[in-house]
């Protein structure tokens, strides 16, 4: 009994430690879209023209020290890119070719 007690105190402490990780996440991602002057829509459009194609999947890239917005998108010939949008100024910084 005693070992089950000390299996179940250790998997909620751990939980705890992971969601609050993730709050602390969660908090640098607002801190990050406060930064911007850009919305992700806009981000989207920018890496959209940029690539000449669609985006299936954006985000802000919560890897970054500043506003860095993540699109990825696939072009008419189904090629995959992974574009970096500035949260501030919109210029495209990092295109890289999916090739999974």
């Amino acid at each position: 009994m005693k070992k089950l007690t000390n299996t179940a105190v250790l998997s909620a402490a751990l939980a705890g430690l992971l969601f609050s990780g993730a709050a602390l996440a969660d908090r640098d991602d607002i801190r990050l879209l406060g930064e911007t002057k850009i919305n992700l829509s806009e981000a989207i459009a920018i890496a959209e023209k940029h690539q000449n194609g669609r985006a299936y999947e954006a985000g802000i890239d919560d890897d970054s020290f500043s506003p860095v917005y993540e699109v990825s998108v696939v072009t008419a010939d189904e090629r995959m890119f992974e574009l970096d949008v500035d949260g501030v100024t919109g210029e495209v910084s990092n295109v890289r070719e999916e090739n999974d």
